[in-house]
């Protein structure tokens, strides 16, 4: 980034960068000194152009990392991220996406660090990221807009995920869960995100998606921010205990067949479970929602398979107390 580039976006008291590894485990890796700490995820739902069945759109989620692997304190530089990806079959050839993050800029600080922005297939195994410079201009929820640089949102085809990444300092401490969290009906309907008012110490990322068909305008999910006042312990984050996920699958060609999925972990694993198909470009089908009555084992029903070769893995999302795991990939040829 050039230091003009640095004049231009620093009214805006923001720097963008992207990354990408995601969704074979439904959430963003771990670094050498610390893991993501990921936030609530949202959805929308389409009619699968195959199918004309409802299925799921587009997935996005958000969440920050610190280089130390505690929480940072007041000073020390950490980064927010936000990803996206295309995960259903709409009959459009893709979805037009515009990320706008929104929290309470006065409490941040921005380090002189380079960014990086990349688009990537959601399974491959090497992403690769690029510095050029993206265009940050205010939303139209008045947070700060990531564009290409054409100034036009971020085009991505199914199959393609788009994660960014912000560096920051807190200028102050940050206590979020303790703080109110951005629970209103229209974020939850997906017409807007709510107001960085009434959202305490959380991120947004108010994705604005269209052109795919989707039941939302805005995709928004959002994560608790924390940062300890000098010398203090950043108290408020709750540490996550592995996971281990397993299924097995019972399946012919065309028919529905059933999957048993299996998430063990130190604690009541709770969240989001779905089955893929690898071999056909990620496609989602089963998913369910595990509860603490399900005990980490829950029963799906998987949606009717073609001819040929399929790879079917389960992934569990995680909650605020369990990382994400994701089971083996099962190779099956049907006939």
């Amino acid at each position: 980034m050039t230091s003009r580039d640095r004049r231009r976006i620093s009214p805006l008291a923001v720097a963008a960068s992207l990354l990408t590894a995601f969704l074979v485990a439904f959430a963003s890796p771990a670094h050498a000194a610390g893991e993501w700490q990921d936030g609530s995820s949202q959805s929308d739902t389409i009619l699968d152009c195959a199918t004309r069945l409802p299925a799921t759109g587009v997935t996005a989620n958000t969440g920050w990392w610190s280089p130390t692997g505690q929480v940072p304190k007041v000073g020390e530089p950490f980064l927010l991220h936000g990803y996206i990806g295309l995960v259903g079959l709409p009959c459009s050839s893709g979805v037009a996406v515009l990320p706008e993050l929104l929290f309470d800029e006065t409490a941040f600080g921005y380090p002189d660090e380079p960014v990086k922005w990349g688009i990537n297939e959601i399974d491959d195994p090497t992403p690769t990221f690029s510095t050029d410079p993206v265009q940050l201009t205010r939303g139209p929820n008045g947070g700060i807009a990531i564009a290409s640089v054409n100034g036009r949102a971020i085009t991505l085809e199914r199959g393609q995920i788009f994660e960014f990444q912000v560096p920051v300092v807190a200028k102050r401490a940050l206590k979020g869960t303790a703080t109110p969290a951005p629970s209103c009906p229209e974020r939850t309907a997906g017409t807007r995100p709510c107001a960085v008012a009434s959202s305490g110490d959380h991120l947004q990322v108010a994705f604005k998606v269209n052109g795919h068909g989707g039941n939302k305008t805005y995709v928004t999910p959002y994560v608790p921010l924390f940062a300890a006042a000098t010398g203090g312990t950043g108290g408020g984050v709750v540490a996550k205990v592995a996971s281990t996920t397993s299924a097995s699958y019972q399946v012919a060609a065309r028919k529905k067949g059933r999957a048993t999925i299996t998430v063990r972990a130190g604690k009541t694993p709770t969240g989001q479970v779905v089955v893929r198909d690898l071999a056909r470009r990620g496609r989602i089908v089963a998913r369910a929602t595990l509860t603490a009555g399900h005990r980490g084992v829950v029963r799906v029903v998987v949606a009717k398979l073609g001819k040929g070769k399929h790879r079917l893995v389960a992934q569990y999302a995680g909650s605020s107390t369990v990382k994400p795991s994701a089971s083996a990939a099962k190779s099956i040829r049907l006939r």
